[in-house]
């Protein structure tokens, strides 16, 4: 399976990075703005595959990646520090408006998932013009509140001191400032967080919740600021 990647940023370059670590596809093709950037990154993440698995990893343009089954648009204006998400949206508008039709122009039979943020709002953007390349809606997808639940379990493994694997919590709606933390249905080890607290002796008060629910909530501000 071929897999395009469009934005090598940080989520564009790691996203092909995970994807030569666990195997996915044989054909990576990376399309960047900046080419040079896309052939930095394509060599970089290459060069990991004799202790990896089998792929491919190359750079390239639009209609390099012709024939992607998956392509993975991560391409767009970075958020800066202390900016929300929504704040983004004019400007990555924008930027989909050119890059949805040039990846369906070479691969129109991909299935799109968008990382772009804010992801929500940008998936429906990216429905919208696809739509107009008869692309339906349902392949096209987003990201959502993935990091978000995977952010929320983290945190809730840290307070029990155990494995995340083992927490099975969600983080439901907007990927963003108003997303909710579903809190009711938490189990770990197919235990509520109430019984696992009183089984284990580690009570989670309503200050800790609330402490959890802004590092969930905030994490994504506070990387930015660390990370620039």
């Amino acid at each position: 399976m071929k897999v395009g990647i469009v934005g090598c940023g940080m989520v564009g370059s790691s996203s092909a990075y995970a994807l030569v670590m666990r195997g996915v596809g044989r054909e990576i093709g990376l399309v960047d703005k900046n080419r040079a950037r896309a052939e930095a990154e394509a060599n970089d993440i290459f060069h990991a595959v004799p202790f990896a698995n089998p792929l491919t990893v190359r750079a390239g343009d639009y209609p390099d990646i012709a024939g992607a089954r998956v392509v993975v648009i991560a391409g767009g204006v970075a958020q800066k520090p202390g900016e929300t998400r929504l704040q983004l949206l004019q400007r990555n508008a924008e930027v989909f408006g050119q890059i949805v039709p040039s990846v369906l122009r070479a691969a129109p039979g991909a299935v799109l998932l968008v990382v772009t943020n804010p992801v929500d709002i940008m998936t429906h953007l990216a429905a919208h013009f696809a739509a107009g390349f008869g692309v339906p809606h349902t392949r096209v997808l987003g990201s959502g509140t993935t990091l978000d639940t995977a952010r929320f379990r983290t945190l809730l493994g840290r307070h029990f001191d155990v494995d995340s694997q083992y927490v099975h919590a969600y983080a439901i709606g907007e990927h963003g400032d108003s997303e909710v933390l579903v809190w009711s249905s938490a189990t770990i080890a197919g235990l509520s967080l109430d019984e696992f607290a009183k089984v284990h002796g580690r009570p989670l008060t309503g200050p800790q919740r609330e402490q959890v629910d802004e590092n969930v909530r905030r994490a994504a501000y506070q990387i930015l600021a660390g990370k620039g």
